[in-house]
């Protein structure tokens, strides 16, 4: 049995080599020494991360602010420019209209000289070539705004261009849907079709009595 001497002895020797490991530290605070517990250690934690928590919430706020007034400027500098293009448009189709108008005031000019003519007693010669007169100055306007009739006496019959009224029977081969009467004219408005021309088509019929009933009147 070790003499319970030489044990106070081995531990008072290993407390005096504990301090003189540790600078500041005596022999009788080294039987204390040790690190934190794993408890101390879950109590400070919470202390550390709250703050770096904190700090991430209020980045994401701003940063969710930052982008709900970016979103709100966008949409904001889209009206204006919806309302700014509908504006420019509409003066857009007001110069065109009023330039249209400015082109047929001549013509309208013209009507009201014919109108007087009539009223003075001027004979029918003189107010024929007055309403010529202001057909052809309408023409002329029109055409300059990019109006173009279409042909279609002696044309053969185009669905995309001419609207088929009458059919006129025919024991010709060579005239089958060749328009033989124009009813009223169709226009092209810069190449697009305005109004399509009115016509009476042409079909072909070997032996009809309509047919023969015609060439009999024509002989």
């Amino acid at each position: 049995m070790v003499p319970r001497k030489n044990k106070e002895e081995k531990a008072r020797m290993k407390r005096e080599k504990s301090a003189s490991d540790t600078p500041g530290l005596t022999p009788d605070d080294s039987a204390g020494l040790g690190g934190p517990s794993d408890m101390e250690i879950e109590k400070q934690a919470p202390d550390t991360v709250a703050p770096k928590t904190e700090e991430v919430i209020e980045a994401l706020t701003s940063e969710l602010q930052e982008l709900e007034d970016r979103h709100l400027r966008v949409v904001a500098e889209f009206d204006n420019f919806r309302k700014r293009t509908a504006r420019e448009r509409a003066q857009q189709e007001m110069r065109a209209q009023a330039g249209l108008v400015k082109q047929l005031l001549e013509s309208l000019d013209d009507l009201s000289r014919v109108s007087e003519l009539g009223s003075h007693d001027h004979d029918a010669a003189a107010i024929l070539e007055g309403v010529q007169l202001v057909e052809v100055k309408l023409k002329r306007a029109l055409e300059q705004l990019g109006l173009t009739p279409i042909e279609a006496m002696g044309q053969r019959f185009n669905p995309e261009l001419h609207e088929a009224m009458v059919t006129v029977t025919t024991d010709q081969p060579e005239e089958d849907e060749i328009v033989s009467q124009e009813l009223a004219k169709g226009y092209l408005f810069r190449d697009n079709l305005l109004r399509p021309s009115l016509v009476a088509v042409k079909m072909y019929r070997p032996g009809s009595d309509s047919a023969k009933a015609e060439s009999e009147n024509e002989s």
